[in-house]
């Protein structure tokens, strides 16, 4: 929250050495907190629009996704070609590989194979780093709004609110008169522990946890020819943690046991 405040005292402060600009060179600036009624009304405002105004006709992407274990240990590289389309409201997500020459994909086969279904921890390392960043308006600090602080500032008709929580996620997005996304940027703000161990009838199924390290999320919006908002580029990385995963049989024995793995993952999807 400092740089916050600082960069709202530079404003401030430095007024003076621009006075003898021409008022007809300087676009107005406003920066100012927001209370949460504001800040509750002006994101209702965001979703309604999001939802009514993206579009979600089928659109060629290209996704590249790289995961390692720990820092060199190559487990997946993915460069290929897709057809995406989204329905916001029904949150559904299809996703369909294109026939293409240059479509690469890779998985570390000795690695993924000792795992059955949801067990891998290849889901969370592709899917779940691409939909829960992809579903605009299910993110944390557009939902969680008690849990965050907010500062608006207003530029040429762009808006941007900066968000800070000491417990999950810092960052900004922008949006236009019309409350059209135009960007959003977040980092996680310290070490968020996730725990996944499942127990059915009082018996321990498996324990699955881990430390989300780091994460970083950069997503960049642009309108087509009818106004309809879409992602034109979306990057994301994260840093898995101390990943523990143990799996018994019917008997209670340990049948797959990882202890404390590093993972690093990362995603781009661009709009051809």
């Amino acid at each position: 929250m400092k740089k916050y405040i600082l960069l709202i005292t530079i404003f401030f402060l430095g007024y003076n050495s621009f006075a003898q600009i021409e008022d007809t060179d300087m676009e107005e600036m406003v920066i100012e907190r927001v209370s949460k009624k504001n800040i509750i009304e002006i994101i209702e405002d965001i979703k309604k629009q999001t939802y009514k105004n993206y579009s979600g006709d089928n659109a060629k992407y290209t996704i590249t996704q790289e995961a390692y274990l720990g820092k060199t240990d190559t487990l997946i590289h993915i460069n290929s070609f897709y057809d995406i389309s989204m329905d916001l409201k029904s949150k559904k997500i299809n996703k369909v590989k294109t026939s293409n020459p240059k479509n690469i994909e890779y998985y570390k086969e000795p690695f993924f194979s000792r795992y059955s279904n949801n067990d891998s921890p290849l889901y969370w390392l592709t899917e779940v780093i691409l939909r829960k960043n992809i579903n605009i308006p299910e993110l944390d600090f557009l939902n969680n709004i008690n849990d965050y602080q907010y500062i608006r500032s207003t530029e040429k008709g762009i808006t941007t609110v900066t968000f800070f929580t000491e417990d999950y996620y810092e960052g900004f997005f922008k949006y236009d008169q019309k409350y059209n996304l135009i960007e959003i940027e977040f980092y996680l703000t310290k070490p968020y522990p996730i725990d996944h161990s499942q127990v059915n009838n009082g018996k321990q199924l498996f324990v699955k946890n881990w430390i989300l390290n780091a994460e970083v999320v950069r997503i960049k919006f642009k309108q087509d020819r009818n106004g309809k908002i879409y992602i034109d580029r979306l990057t994301a990385y994260e840093e898995m943690r101390d990943y523990n995963f143990e799996k018994y049989d019917s008997k209670g024995s340990v049948i797959i046991k990882d202890d404390n793995l590093n993972f690093n993952s990362s995603l781009i999807i661009k709009r051809q």
